[in-house]
């Protein structure tokens, strides 16, 4: 046998030996590249570009994945790059404060841009605090107390049995405490959205949800904490809404739950969905 191919056999046994001995992750990824998690001061802080001048909004999502991968995916907050105090700052750092003392959580971003296309990224590694955090949810979250919404479809209004309400999560956690506003969270569809309220007992549907919600099947998901910030030269202009964990809440119609209503007028919400174009 010559000398030649002696020598590709060789190579030929060593090169089926390492790609037996290693792992190859050829697969490229549809999601775009996941964010920077950091710990400062006891909280998680998400670190990622703004990815270009045609974002329009920034969503971020986490999972606390101490018990199951299973587990719901919490709205952390949403954010407008437009809105920024620093436009030529590209990158965005985010503080999370609101979550478990035990929990192990990851993250991940959404973008929508403004021809309305929305990619996520990839999930990050878990991270866990090892000092701060909350206690219990009830730090987190507004505690419902087993109320439930009556519902008249004669005048669109839900109502709380007299002389009760919901328990907003308790002070200690979440800084900046006041500045939350409740909101309830309304789904039809594959629309979900937050729309803050002045007064949670007595909800008037006609003229708090919009025209998306009009002729449709409208179920409540629950009620929050929302916090709006603002440009500092032009308080028109969003720059962040933070949501608290969200408190399930159950609604007695007819319907079993469902609402239906034909409201005069309403106004936007914030978009609270999960859904991204590059998800499937």
């Amino acid at each position: 046998m010559k000398k030649t191919e002696i020598s590709l056999l060789i190579c030929a046994f060593f090169t089926a030996v390492l790609m037996c001995g290693c792992k190859f992750n050829l697969t490229n990824t549809k999601y775009l590249t996941r964010p920077d998690i950091d710990i400062e001061e006891n909280q998680f802080v998400i670190i990622a570009p703004y990815i270009s001048t045609n974002t329009e909004s920034i969503t971020i999502y986490r999972q606390n994945i101490h018990d199951s991968f299973d587990s719901e995916i919490e709205r952390v907050a949403i954010l407008f790059p437009k809105g920024t105090d620093r436009p030529e700052d590209q990158t965005f750092r985010y503080k999370d404060e609101r979550v478990l003392a035990e929990g192990e959580y990851r993250y991940y971003l959404r973008f929508k841009d403004t021809n309305g296309s929305r990619n996520r990224t990839e999930w990050t590694e878990k991270v866990k605090l090892e000092r701060g955090g909350a206690s219990n949810n009830s730090q987190l979250a507004y505690s419902v107390n087993d109320l439930k919404y009556e519902y008249d479809p004669d005048t669109m209004i839900m109502k709380l049995p007299s002389g009760s309400d919901f328990t907003p999560p308790t002070e200690g956690i979440i800084t900046n405490y006041a500045a939350y506003k409740p909101a309830l969270v309304f789904q039809t569809g594959d629309i979900i959205q937050v729309f803050e309220v002045d007064d949670t007992t007595n909800v008037n549907l006609k003229a708090l949800l919009p025209e998306e919600f009009l002729y449709k099947d409208v179920s409540l998901l629950g009620v929050l904490g929302q916090k709006t910030e603002t440009n500092k030269e032009d308080e028109n202009v969003k720059k962040c809404i933070s949501w608290t964990k969200l408190a399930p809440v159950t609604v007695k119609t007819p319907l079993d739950g469902i609402i239906r209503l034909e409201p005069e007028y309403g106004k936007q919400g914030s978009d609270y969905t999960t859904t991204s174009d590059n998800e499937n």
